[in-house]
């Protein structure tokens, strides 16, 4: 199938694991020469992006862990599909933001530190923590990508910001994949006994951590492209990301329903936006 959108280089090839409900899509990004400055051509609105991408190789393959050892406890056939498109899902993203990453090094940002100190983490908690508290901290964090990746798919203000058409795609693939698998991690861990206390938990220990983990990482980066001092750049920022209608302060409320004892990530309603986008990339959706 030819792709009409240009976002795209070369369509990806969906598969799907066995009857799950969505596809591992098998991505091959062109990432030479895109714009490290890829949200409104500025640093500090971009290099929030570069931060959290420096996390995801390891923090995907710690998810994989944690539904990878619960899966010899679960029984739903079902579900069990659901894990398997789940892990090859996760390993994909891995893979491409691997690639962004050794891109992003190529222009004078590194991430390998972080990406270092994530894989440390990994390997800690994986030694530490039984499968159901790590399953606990993998639905935490899951459900706060599925809530950026359901502000990200609504919000054409923001998703026009981001001027380089690869990275754009990549963020767009990324986001869609979250909201496909966001219930995943929730419903295995359900499935072998977890219980509410233990979410709430996670998610209390996962949001007390984030902000300085991810900021200190976004001070690494300004600090790597020279733009530390750059207080024009940090404003436009806080206003983009935490102003009346930013990014991150806009999906708060949404971050805060995971505290709801009869939350449930599938609540949310995203189809239209999957479609619109899935169509807009040349992406095949169930």
């Amino acid at each position: 199938m030819m792709n009409p959108h240009p976002d795209i280089q070369h369509p990806p090839v969906s598969v799907h694991q066995k009857g799950s409900s969505f596809p591992v899509r098998r991505m091959d990004f062109d990432f030479s020469g895109f714009d490290k400055h890829f949200v409104d051509h500025d640093p500090a609105c971009s290099h929030v992006w570069t931060a959290f991408q420096s996390m995801f190789p390891e923090g995907e393959q710690f998810f994989v862990d944690a539904v990878r050892s619960a899966k010899p406890r679960v029984k739903d056939e079902a579900l069990l599909r659901e894990i398997s498109a789940f892990i090859g899902q996760e390993a994909m993203h891995g893979k491409e933001h691997l690639a962004a990453n050794a891109a992003l090094k190529a222009q004078g940002v590194s991430v390998d530190a972080w990406d270092a100190r994530i894989g440390t983490l990994r390997r800690f908690l994986n030694k530490r923590f039984g499968v159901r508290s790590r399953l606990a901290g993998t639905a935490a964090v899951e459900h706060y990508t599925a809530v950026f990746a359901e502000h990200l798919l609504k919000r054409d203000d923001f998703t026009d910001r981001i001027n380089d058409p690869t990275i754009k795609a990549l963020i767009i693939w990324h986001a869609m994949e979250e909201a496909e698998h966001r219930a995943v991690a929730f419903d295995t861990h359900v499935a072998i006994g977890g219980r509410h206390r233990e979410r709430v938990i996670a998610m209390t220990v996962v949001s007390l951590g984030i902000v300085p983990l991810v900021g200190a990482a976004m001070i690494s980066c300004m600090r790597q492209d020279g733009q530390l001092l750059n207080l024009r750049s940090w404003a436009r920022f806080v206003r983009l990301y935490f102003g009346p209608n930013g990014l991150f302060s806009r999906a708060i409320p949404d971050l805060l329903r995971f505290y709801r004892r009869d939350f449930h990530p599938k609540q949310a309603r995203l189809e239209p936006d999957m479609q619109r986008w899935a169509a807009r990339l040349g992406f095949n959706t169930p």
